[in-house]
């Protein structure tokens, strides 16, 4: 009876154990193809997106000059207020700001007992805060106990160009401010020329940086600022330069292959040169701007930089004579290693620019 009760148990136990195999099997296929049809309406999209473009490579070190759309916070000295690191401040007292100058203006002569009046936005909503005035303890001037940016420049690479609609596009990642990589909104913004005088070397936990200078020669008109890199419009000048070079193909996420490639960005002798990297993994159904494992194996690049350093986002990559993306950021434990975003997402952040 016993040996019938035990065989009874072991049949269930087995069943039991079929069905949880059978549950987990299911998720398991039902999970990977939605990732399949995420990737497949992905690449339709860009397929899409493409078809009446001639897409340019670029490689090209330049400046980048945002304004940004009200006055964005950076760090709060005070305790008495719901405002938060990364908030934009659009008004004071019923007046419309886009500087810090213009703050100052609006507060430097208000009685030192007022309360002064913000609007601002936090994640696309709209809020109103009151803040009583503070007084400078070394100036006796009037102030908020606010740090605010109204605008950030720097050095970056263009990606690539649409010779149909003159649209350009580069950094592969958002202008960001403050810890949390808050994107800046911008009203408006600028590429310029940039001649690049100095590289300072990555380390180990240490990033290294393209050093140039910001002409006044404006190339591009910034029109958007975005997860995937900055976008807009070709200026005259930069028409005329894209105009002589040759179109390129893109080749889409799930055709790139883990193994050789190249990069191509400029450096401190100012001439854009490709240099040899390894696609080590492809990260299929990753979103936003870390899609592609790059490893730099090229000696000249890292005996001049390191490896990945701050001026290179955007360096376009290019597989089999294809534009397969862009390097975003660099690993800080591994100067010679960081990640690179699929082309197709760039491009369709590019179909946003009006």
């Amino acid at each position: 009876m016993k040996d019938v009760i035990a065989s009874k148990f072991s049949k269930k136990k087995i069943i039991s154990i079929i069905f949880c195999i059978a549950i987990l099997v299911f998720t398991y296929i039902l999970i990977n193809i939605r990732e399949l049809v995420s990737v497949y309406n992905s690449e339709k999209i860009a397929k899409e997106n493409i078809k009446d473009m001639q897409i340019v490579l670029g490689g090209e070190a330049v400046g980048i000059k945002l304004l940004a759309t009200g006055v964005l916070v950076m760090g709060i000295d005070r305790q008495d207020t719901s405002l938060q690191v990364g908030d934009i401040i659009l008004s004071v007292n019923q007046k419309k700001v886009e500087s810090n100058r213009q703050i100052v203006d609006i507060i430097k002569d208000l009685d030192s007992e007022s309360i002064v009046e913000l609007e601002f936005s936090r994640n696309d909503e709209i809020y109103n805060a009151k803040l009583p005035l503070q007084k400078d303890g070394v100036t006796g001037e009037n102030k908020l106990g606010l740090w605010v940016k109204d605008s950030s420049a720097g050095v970056g690479t263009m990606t690539f160009y649409d010779k149909n609609t003159y649209k350009f596009a580069s950094l592969g990642h958002g202008v960001t401010e403050t810890k949390q990589n808050f994107i800046l909104p911008i009203t408006s913004g600028g590429i310029t020329k940039t001649f690049i005088y100095s590289i300072k070397k990555g380390e180990v936990k240490e990033a290294g940086e393209l050093k140039g200078t910001l002409s006044n020669t404006i190339l591009a008109d910034i029109a958007l600022n975005t997860q995937n890199g900055i976008y807009g419009y070709l200026t005259e000048e930069g028409k005329s330069f894209v105009d002589k070079k040759d179109t390129i193909d893109i080749l889409t996420k799930s055709n790139i292959k883990e193994g050789d490639a190249y990069i191509y960005c400029t450096l401190d002798d100012n001439n854009v040169e490709k240099y040899e990297v390894k696609i080590e993994k492809v990260l299929l159904t990753s979103e936003s701007n870390k899609n592609m494992i790059i490893k730099i194996t090229d000696e000249r690049l890292i005996n001049k930089t390191g490896g990945i350093i701050q001026g290179m986002s955007g360096s376009p990559i290019v597989q089999d004579g294809k534009l397969v993306g862009a390097i975003t950021h660099v690993f800080l434990n591994d100067p010679t290693r960081g990640y690179g975003v699929f082309i197709e997402n760039m491009i369709e952040n590019m179909s946003m620019v009006k």
